[in-house]
C-alpha cells in the first residue's frame, strides 16, 4: 500500500518544509514519497493549483495512505476540504492527521461508520475555516491600530535573514538546502532563491 505525506508551507505561518519532512520521517514515509508545497497560501491557493498536490493526487488515484499534519495543510475553506476530501475517500485513502492521530478512512463500509466520519469531517472543516477568517480578520485590525497609534510600533514583518548570509552560510558549511532551510528557519524554495540570487 502506497504511504504518501504531503505537507504545506504557507507565507506567513512561519512554519518551513524543514518541519514537515522530520514529520514524515516519523511516520516512516520514504522521503521520495513526501510532497511539500512551498510558500502556499491554504485558503487562496486550491489543491488542484499546487504542482506536489497533484502528484499526490495522481500516486493515491488507487487508494493508499495519505499522512498529512493537519487538515488545513489540504485547504482551509469549508465547500473546498470537503470536496477534496470526499474525493480522496471515494479512492479509498485512509488520511491520517500526525498532529492528534485522527484518520478519516476511505476503506470504511459500514454506513455508520462513513456518517461518523463524515460529519466529523464537515465540523472540522467548518471551525478551520472559521478560525482562519477570525485570525486574519483580528491581525487586520491590530495592524489599523498599531499604525493609528503611530508610535512606530508596526513595521511589518522582520526579514530573518539576507541572501547573502544564507548562501555564505550554506558554502561555509556545505549544507544541503533542506539543511540551510531549517537552521535559517525559511523554507527551502527561499534558500534556493537566494543561493540563485548570489551567484546570478
Amino acid at each position: 500500500m502506497k504511504t504518501i505525506y504531503y505537507g504545506r508551507t504557507s507565507t506567513n505561518d512561519g512554519q518551513t518544509s524543514a518541519s514537515q519532512y522530520d514529520d514524515a520521517s516519523k511516520q516512516g514515509v520514504d522521503e521520495k514519497h513526501v510532497h511539500v508545497d512551498e510558500a502556499t497560501g491554504g485558503y487562496h491557493i486550491a489543491p488542484s493549483d499546487r504542482p506536489e498536490w497533484r502528484r499526490v493526487m495522481d500516486k493515491l488515484s488507487d487508494g493508499g495512505v495519505l499522512y498529512v499534519r493537519w487538515l488545513d495543510r489540504i485547504s482551509r475553506r469549508y465547500d473546498e476540504l470537503n470536496l477534496v476530501m470526499q474525493e480522496l475517500m471515494r479512492m479509498g485513502v485512509k488520511v491520517i492527521c500526525t498532529l492528534n492521530g485522527m484518520t478519516f478512512d476511505g476503506t470504511a463500509t459500514n454506513a455508520i461508520d462513513k456518517a461518523t466520519r463524515d460529519a466529523v469531517l464537515a465540523f472540522i472543516a467548518a471551525q478551520g475555516e472559521a478560525d482562519y477568517l477570525n485570525r486574519k480578520e483580528m491581525q487586520k485590525r491590530g495592524i489599523e491600530v498599531a499604525k493609528a497609534a503611530g508610535d512606530g510600533r508596526y513595521v511589518g514583518r522582520a526579514k530573518v535573514a539576507d541572501p547573502t548570509t544564507v548562501a555564505a552560510w550554506r558554502a561555509e558549511n556545505g549544507a544541503s538546502i533542506r539543511v540551510t532551510a531549517a537552521h535559517f528557519e525559511i523554507s527551502t524554495a527561499t534558500v534556493k532563491r537566494y543561493c540563485t540570487t548570489t551567484t546570478a
